[in-house]
């Protein structure tokens, strides 16, 4: 019933919906773990979700409980394009391209830097699923990439209660510093493939 209501629905009127849930914490969590596993079929961004749990349980329960979700519900798509792996046709390119990406990176920064890029998560979780990342690597990747975004989220929607700027601010920050922390971690595996495969040593 949940999922049909969130296909006919927008996700602004789901997520106010449950949002009231919040004198039954069991049951807003119940209805949040239905909400992350299907949020990927339903093509809805994560940070909904993430700004909704700050709204209702605030900053410091919120961070952990979106984490957890962010990573089961990023999960989904990552080991439905693990199975679909081919070297045929568009998923071969794909797979051919992540598995490249992946080796000159090494797997767990690679997934830590895409984490932190401003990407799409279900982008993210599909290439990393189409590339030969370890289960584990991918999920510490995840957790640790997509931290900083998911407690801007939070912070974000726990500052709804009063309206308060204060909170924005601070997302705003850990906004910049999670996409320069990601240009930093590529920095040097994009200079070696470049030197590698373009021949760029010639300028050392």
């Amino acid at each position: 019933m949940l999922a049909s209501a969130a296909l006919v629905f927008s996700p602004g009127a789901v997520l106010d919906s449950i949002a009231g849930l919040s004198a039954h914490p069991w049951r807003f969590l119940a209805v949040l773990v239905v909400l992350y596993l299907v949020r990927p079929f339903l093509l809805w961004p994560v940070s909904a979700l993430s700004l909704t749990v700050g709204f209702v349980l605030g900053a410091t329960y919120g961070i952990p409980v979106a984490i957890a979700g962010t990573v089961l519900s990023n999960t989904t798509p990552f080991l439905l394009a693990r199975y679909a792996r081919s070297d045929h046709g568009i998923v071969g390119l794909t797979t051919r391209a992540s598995d490249r990406f992946a080796a000159a990176t090494g797997e767990f920064r690679g997934v830590v830097a895409a984490r932190l890029a401003p990407l799409p998560a279900d982008v993210v979780s599909t290439g990393a699923g189409f590339s030969d990342v370890s289960l584990r690597a991918y999920l510490l990747g995840t957790i640790i990439g997509e931290s900083p975004w998911i407690a801007a989220e939070v912070i974000a929607g726990a500052s709804m209660h009063t309206l308060s700027v204060h909170g924005l601010r601070h997302s705003l920050a850990l906004f910049t510093a999670a996409t320069t922390l990601s240009v930093v971690l590529l920095a040097g595996p994009t200079y070696r493939y470049l030197r590698d495969e373009h021949g760029l040593g010639v300028l050392e």
